[in-house]
């Protein structure tokens, strides 16, 4: 394959800002959820005799709101992910809008490309089968609805006033021990480059992840809401290049914003893996960012701007077909 790493490249730089922006207020959002069902459920706590009956209650009231924090969580992420699309919708056609092409034919460019993201990912469209947004969420705040349970069951037991079982569910949802990682299988599969960098051993392999099951509850929640985000920045910038004759390959660009970055992300970014390049990836091959990532991209073209519009405008000017690559893409505007 011939080298394209000086030709044109082009990056999102409104999106990237909006999903910064997000990953920023999430961290408030949903710290504030976790925070009102703690203030809740002690409120609960603390104003009643804990005799059978009431706990009967209290346990269907804890339920109720474990329930009502899932909703909350999802509909939170859904909105996030279908802000983050339409900002690198928005992007892109700027970007169609400086190669030539026409406003009456950009101008809603692209309109079904964020709802099928958000689809894609709350399912298990582009994860392992099965897996959905929902379960996700359930299977973090589960625990967390047991745990509750148990400390009032144990606090009956041991005789502990409501206002001390209060204080014991505070110090479970409001903690401030140190998070300690446990490895799960992901929802990730090993690719060539995985492979490589020596994640695993074979192409389809299921990768081991990380997970946080000590310190504060709200962690996980977090994590898995700024990787969903991620991943529809990500996917909403190759449904909508796919088939861009001009976009040969993506450029993988390292995020310093948790303040390092990971070996696996430093390997993608450094290595030519396919004689593209350094950090060069195909379109059909590109790597979904790890749990919590915030690494970038940018799209690598195979001209410069001035040319693109030039060939641009020699299709508006010719016959049906002559232009059979920017045929397809235009009609990917609209379907």
């Amino acid at each position: 394959m011939r080298t394209i790493a000086k030709t044109s490249r082009w990056r999102f730089q409104n999106a990237e800002e909006v999903r910064q922006q997000i990953s920023t207020t999430q961290l408030k959002q949903i710290k504030k959820m976790y925070e009102q069902l703690a203030q809740e459920v002690t409120k609960q706590v603390a104003k009643n005799k804990l005799d059978a009956q009431r706990l009967t209650l209290l346990q269907r009231d804890i339920n109720n709101r474990i329930k009502q924090l899932n909703s909350d969580i999802q509909n939170q992420v859904v909105r996030d992910i279908r802000t983050v699309s339409n900002a690198v919708v928005e992007d892109v056609r700027d970007y169609l809008k400086q190669a030539g092409f026409k406003d009456s034919d950009i101008q809603e460019a692209f309109f079904y490309v964020p709802e099928m993201i958000v689809q894609n990912i709350i399912t298990d469209a582009i994860y392992q089968k099965g897996w959905t947004l929902s379960s996700a969420i359930w299977g973090y705040n589960r625990k967390i609805q047991n745990t509750i349970s148990q400390i009032v069951s144990n606090g009956t037991m041991a005789q502990k006033s409501a206002y001390e079982i209060a204080k014991d569910i505070e110090s479970y949802v409001l903690p401030t021990a140190n998070k300690k990682a446990r490895t799960i299988t992901s929802w990730r599969k090993a690719r060539q480059t995985d492979v490589d960098a020596k994640r695993a051993k074979y192409v389809g392999e299921v990768i081991q992840d990380k997970y946080y099951p000590g310190g504060n509850i709200d962690y996980n929640a977090l994590r898995l809401a700024r990787t969903m985000v991620s991943h529809a920045y990500q996917q909403t910038f190759a449904n909508t290049n796919k088939n861009n004759p001009f976009v040969i390959g993506y450029r993988w660009i390292n995020s310093n914003f948790h303040g390092r970055v990971c070996e696996v992300c430093k390997e993608y970014a450094t290595t030519d893996h396919h004689g593209l390049g350094v950090g060069i990836f195909p379109k059909d091959d590109f790597p979904l960012d790890h749990p919590n990532g915030m690494c970038t991209f940018e799209a690598v073209m195979s001209d410069d701007m001035d040319t693109i519009a030039d060939r641009i405008g020699l299709w508006y000017q010719s016959p049906s077909g002559t232009f059979p690559e920017i045929d397809r893409y235009a009609q990917d505007f609209v379907d």
